[in-house]
């Protein structure tokens, strides 16, 4: 069963707020050794880049302040290159990009639900 752009938009910032909630505001260091919140925190990265990278062209071009290539590169990172994650990486995303993207999430989902009714 496929997901609409709508299902999309929605899943990523609803797993963004989760991976703030599973480790926001730690430090890489603090955050190595924290492995449930790290596990949970790289999964909810991994679905946002998956999700979002599903999202139409058409939807996309709505919203070009969302960085959708680096989202799906962090994603391939993730998923294919596990052992070069950089965990000063993870906690930068984590801390100051996860709310402008939900900002972002919650323009575009507004903006398609009003284009889709």
């Amino acid at each position: 069963m496929s997901r609409s752009d709508l299902d999309r938009l929605r899943d990523a910032r609803e797993f963004a707020h989760h991976a703030r909630d599973n480790a926001g505001g730690l430090p890489a260091d603090i955050l190595a050794n924290a492995r449930q919140p790290l596990h949970a925190a790289l999964y909810d990265l991994v679905v946002i880049g998956e999700t979002l990278g599903k999202v139409s062209a058409e939807v996309k071009s709505v919203g070009p302040e969302i960085e959708w290539r680096q989202i799906s590169n962090l994603r391939n990172i993730l998923v294919h290159s596990y052992w070069q994650v950089d965990l000063e990486t993870i906690a930068d995303v984590i801390r100051n990009r996860l709310d402008p993207l939900v900002t972002e999430l919650d323009k575009l989902i507004a903006f398609v639900e009003r284009n889709t009714k």
